[in-house]
């Protein structure tokens, strides 16, 4: 996840094609339509992966995404900090709550400073709370590896949506807010990766 933003969002487009043109049956035509599209968006991987999301640019569309990432990241590593017997688990799941909790934070007092005007949403949307869901009725055994599978494939789509706001994005303070996060990211998402291979 290291490419620019118009080669990750570009994956993102083909993968959502790919999805849907694997949902239709042979005989239609092989261009996906935006029906096809959107629910390939909404439909989990088998992996318990999120599926690739749109990459937003406008404020409200970021807000959004930035501070459900963060309820749900928040969320899903208290899971991990109840349920998880592994060390490197549990001490990747304490920086979640401290790094993202620091985030929200950072989100709020732009737009309590008036610098952003929109509202982030109440709660987390159906997708991640699907993912919350499989988190809580993981069996012991398939705990860890459901967790730090989830970690990848959330902070892939972070990093991109991130850095596609900072690139793209249209206000000045939220840009700034996202350039400077996007490390922190690529640091969790390089965390769970090195955590994965450990996994037995």
């Amino acid at each position: 996840m290291r490419t620019n933003t118009i080669l990750f969002t570009g994956a993102a487009i083909a993968t959502v094609i790919a999805l849907a043109a694997c949902n239709k049956p042979a005989d239609n035509s092989a261009t996906p339509t935006a029906s096809d599209a959107a629910s390939a968006a909404a439909t989990p991987l088998a992996s318990d992966a999120a599926a690739p999301a749109a990459m937003p640019t406008d404020t409200a569309g970021f807000v959004t995404a930035a501070a459900t990432t963060d309820m749900y990241e928040i969320a899903a590593a208290r899971i991990a900090l109840a349920k998880s017997h592994d060390p490197e688990v549990k001490k990747f799941a304490q920086r979640m709550i401290h790094d993202h909790s620091a985030t929200t934070a950072k989100l709020k007092k732009l737009i309590a400073d008036k610098k952003v005007s929109a509202t982030p949403p109440a709660d987390m949307d159906a997708r991640q709370k699907g993912m919350i869901d499989k988190l809580n009725a993981a069996a012991p055994a398939d705990f860890d590896k459901t967790y730090i599978g989830q970690q990848i494939a959330v902070h892939d789509e972070a990093l991109g949506v991130f850095k596609g706001f900072a690139a793209g994005g249209d206000n000045d303070a939220l840009k700034t807010f996202a350039s400077s996060t996007a490390p922190t990211i690529q640091d969790h998402d390089d965390m769970a990766h090195k955590i994965q291979t450990g996994l037995k």
